[in-house]
């Protein structure tokens, strides 16, 4: 910090990091709590603590009504100059965002020569980068602790069209999956056009068998799904359509892992029969009927179809 009479090293303490913010504020109002004193001098502002000065500020003309804090910016080309002895903040910069830990680990064991540190622990604050560059999304949990009743909750997924067609000229497979007693029906698809009235065509037909009406409606973004005829459909029928996040199936793991499943034994049963690629279409058929009368991790003593 810059003072009339020379400079001082100041270091704030319980301070907020706002990685968007252009600039470090300082509220007047924290200091008079924590015991500083704010005089009024020639060129502006005095700040002082116990008799001492603290720092200067100055009513700069490109920040309007706000205070400019005078100091010394110490870190200008650290970068690309060292001293014989640096600090913490260069090292760790130099070290691409080493932690801090590692560095101390590596001056008391003196692993690299030539690393000299005045003051290992003066590195107490958070570093921009490392906050930015080293941030990540917390895992998706593997499984779901939420219950539904029966007909609450209807997930589905398409999947990408198939390399190779069926003898019917198929590409596409719909599943849809009733969470409650994990029931999956499903259809072949020639076209993604044909999603819509496909799903009607199930929901209708779960209704009916079940006496209840469907309640919410779980998918991705795909335009197969979100449409002004699938719109159309949920308003008319009081249905939520639920939709989740960009680039994050996970939120709908379900329909995605049922797929998965019943792949793996279309798989499975091609190769072991040995017949053309171009019957995965029934192999996927059958494969979803068997797993509807087999248990499953999601419920138990009883199959998805008595559910």
């Amino acid at each position: 910090m810059i003072l009339p009479n020379g400079t001082s090293k100041l270091t704030l303490t319980d301070t907020l990091h706002i990685p968007i913010l252009g600039a470090d504020l300082i509220s007047l109002g924290v200091l008079h709590r924590k015991g500083a004193l704010v005089q009024s001098w020639e060129k502006g502002l005095m700040i002082l603590k116990d008799g001492e000065d603290l720092f200067t500020a100055v009513l700069g003309r490109s920040t309007g009504m706000l205070y400019q804090v005078q100091y010394v910016d110490v870190s200008n080309g650290s970068a690309f100059v060292a001293k014989i002895t640096s600090s913490m903040c260069l090292w760790h910069r130099q070290m691409g965002h080493l932690s801090p830990r590692v560095i101390d680990l590596m001056l008391r064991n003196q692993v690299v020569n030539g690393l000299k540190i005045g003051d290992p622990k003066d590195f107490n604050h958070l570093c921009n980068g490392c906050a930015n560059g080293k941030s990540y999304r917390l895992p998706i949990p593997g499984t779901s602790t939420s219950q539904y009743s029966k007909m609450e909750l209807l997930v589905m997924d398409l999947t990408r069209p198939m390399s190779v067609p069926t003898w019917d000229r198929f590409l596409y497979a719909l599943v849809v999956v009733e969470v409650s007693c994990c029931y999956a029906v499903g259809h072949l698809l020639c076209d993604k056009d044909e999603t819509g009235p496909t799903v009607r065509n199930i929901m209708a037909m779960l209704e009916w068998q079940s006496g209840l009406k469907a309640r919410q409606l779980r998918s991705d973004n795909g335009t197969e799904f979100i449409n002004t005829t699938m719109s159309q459909f949920c308003q008319r029928n009081g249905i939520i359509h639920e939709t989740t996040v960009p680039y994050l199936p996970e939120q709908n793991g379900i329909a995605e892992c049922a797929i998965a499943v019943f792949f793996k034994i279309v798989c499975c049963m091609l190769w072991s029969a040995g017949v053309d690629l171009r019957y995965w279409g029934k192999a996927f058929m059958y494969a979803m009927h068997i797993r509807s009368l087999t248990l499953t991790s999601g419920l138990k003593k009883i199959v998805p179809y008595e559910a």
